[in-house]
């Protein structure tokens, strides 16, 4: 741990606390110059800290991503993270996955304040919006599973992301078969789930979780062939910061992956945006519609279709006819 978090950590510890830089020097072994440093590249990270005149630090609220934010959140049962946090880079998922290649461990989480090449499903870019206002992360496993027991992870994370935003905000989160998120009918986070398999045993060696979430972005700050689908957590003044929602959906989907009896299938099913709607798909350049019935234990979406057969989709793309 630098310097500069250990004196984070002391800081957000007592946030409603003057600490002396003496004091600060003395429970770190620290020099009063070292902790003044400290403090200054804090404060040009965006963190609120008020310096109170022979009284010492006082730390104020602020919404800045970081690890220290993140671990005194999380329960103990979360896996020892690797908290990697950038300032811009083009892709979480791409460059997590050269860090992969380089021999990071399982656990290892990546966050960037900003992305300058995004990526969604099927190769379309993910607009990523200021610094302030957005979550641009992605996670790496090593689970050493099937390929067949991909699906599992995307729908775990959707249910842990879901059930993480309802916690911070009182509108319910409603899952898009099979990896976005909306809220009020607008698009508020993205999951995009990628698997570096053994060509042998057909084992999953990787997969890496990328998630981009719409925090407190302005709706006028979007592109505008967005504007009318997009949206965020909070469309105001966000009553917490992102690290309380990135560690409350750290600890729900590690409690979901770790607990075998847990039912996520029925909160995903529960949460569902498309069961019950009117539903279009393009299969082998045909159109189809029908009516979403049930999504399978394996995350098969079910469609009745208007000639009265069933199709199960296990992968692709839907249309809510209704949107």
């Amino acid at each position: 741990m630098t310097t500069k978090q250990k004196v984070l950590t002391l800081l957000l510890a007592q946030p409603k606390q003057i600490l002396s830089g003496e004091t600060l020097a003395q429970q770190l072994g620290l020099s009063r110059t070292a902790i003044w440093k400290a403090i200054q590249e804090l404060k040009k990270e965006g963190h609120n800290i008020q310096s109170k005149s022979k009284q010492g630090y006082l730390y104020l609220p602020s919404d800045v991503i970081n690890q220290v934010g993140i671990l005194k959140l999380l329960d103990p049962t979360v896996p020892n993270l690797t908290i990697t946090i950038l300032d811009t880079i083009d892709s979480t998922n791409q460059h997590l996955k050269k860090m992969a290649i380089d021999g990071a461990p399982s656990h290892s989480l990546l966050l960037a304040k900003t992305q300058e090449n995004g990526r969604g499903r099927f190769g379309r870019n993910y607009f990523s919006g200021s610094s302030e206002g957005g979550i641009y992360m992605s996670l790496l496993l090593h689970p050493n599973q099937i390929l067949a027991d991909m699906s599992h992870y995307t729908i775990i994370t959707a249910v842990a992301l879901a059930e993480a935003i309802e916690k911070i905000q009182n509108r319910p989160a409603q899952i898009k078969w099979v990896n976005d998120i909306y809220i009020d009918n607008r698009k508020v986070a993205g999951i995009l789930s990628e698997a570096v398999t053994n060509f042998e045993t057909q084992m999953i060696e990787n997969i890496i979780i990328g998630i981009g979430i719409n925090f407190s972005i302005p709706l006028s700050t979007f592109p505008s062939e967005l504007q009318d689908k997009a949206g965020s957590i909070f469309k105001d003044t966000p009553i917490c910061d992102r690290n309380t929602l990135i560690a409350s959906f750290l600890n729900n989907f590690y409690h979901l992956l770790n607990n075998t009896s847990a039912d996520y299938m029925t909160s995903y099913r529960d949460k569902s945006l498309v069961l019950g709607e009117k539903v279009s798909f393009i299969k082998q350049q045909i159109t189809y519609k029908g009516t979403a019935i049930d999504i399978t234990d394996s995350g098969e979406l079910i469609v009745k279709l208007d000639s009265g057969k069933n199709t199960y989709l296990s992968s692709g793309e839907i249309s809510l006819t209704n949107f």
